[in-house]
């Protein structure tokens, strides 16, 4: 393994990107491993500059330090992932566990274009920049269980995580939970407009949503009852509530909403062709 000072190389990041910078500072923040103990390679300099500025090491190109880190986390644009293969091949040893959050890019497209069986596959989201993350991951057979330990205390750190026991979950999961802040964040576009058309100021109506939204998540969470529960004992008969829930059950709100989730499957599955 590299040695930094008394430092070993745990995981290497190839791409430093939203995503990238934010597991790399959850590892840190957490305790998972010193920031010396990261190494992110990528052609941007403003990428570098920001895995530096979190103390980690960086590199412009891919080379043979890449072979010395157990884990290696491949977060580049998918776009970008064969021009990738090509420069990481020969650097990898077969006892690493590459991880990828590459949307759409199947394990086995990753393993033709690297030639490495120790595989895994992750769809992150977004909140994982706060620690408030969900990953959900697929690993291949060959991956070892110490290996597994290392890929779960990577995303275990911005959030939480579940295993799932095939890699057509994964697809499903990025229509359901990578793709799910866009949907919170739309419905809060229109919630937000409302509130404005309703005479409250911008501000005012940023706290009213955010604040409902962070209430009603955490009382589901905390009383564990299904939503529809919570949703029956907030809805009077002939009451304000239920006046907005019929309107959205005449424009058939629901069904549109799941027909969009399972459209983000399907685009999900053809990236993935």
């Amino acid at each position: 393994m590299t040695q930094i000072g008394n430092i070993r190389m745990e995981y290497v990041f190839i791409g430093g990107g939203n995503m990238g910078r934010a597991l790399a500072a959850a590892l840190i923040g957490k305790g998972v491993c010193l920031p010396e103990a990261i190494l992110v390679v990528d052609p941007d300099p403003e990428a570098r500059e920001r895995g530096s500025a979190l103390g980690c090491e960086v590199a412009e190109v891919i080379d043979d330090q890449v072979g010395e880190a157990p884990t290696v986390l491949l977060a580049v644009k998918p776009q970008s992932a064969p021009g990738m293969y090509g420069q990481l091949k020969e650097f990898l040893r077969p006892e690493q566990v590459l991880v990828s959050i590459m949307a759409g890019i199947t394990l086995e497209g990753i393993r033709a274009g690297l030639g490495h069986d120790a595989l895994v596959r992750v769809m992150p989201n977004t909140p994982s920049q706060v620690g408030l993350g969900m990953s959900v991951y697929f690993a291949s057979p060959t991956v070892k269980e110490a290996q597994l330990e290392a890929v779960e205390a990577l995303f275990q750190a911005s959030g939480e995580t579940l295993a799932v026991s095939s890699e057509d979950a994964i697809d499903a999961a990025t229509a359901v939970s990578g793709s799910g802040p866009a949907y919170v964040f739309y419905m809060a576009e229109h919630w937000l407009q409302a509130a404005v058309e309703l005479g409250f100021t911008p501000e005012a109506a940023e706290q009213l949503v955010q604040q409902t939204l962070i209430g009603a998540t955490a009382l589901w969470r905390e009383q564990r009852v299904p939503p529809g529960t919570l949703r029956q004992q907030v809805t009077s008969k002939g009451g304000t509530t239920a006046a907005a829930l019929e309107h959205f059950g005449e424009k058939n709100l629901g069904d549109l909403f799941r027909e969009g989730i399972h459209m983000a499957y399907q685009r999900a599955k053809e990236l993935g062709k």
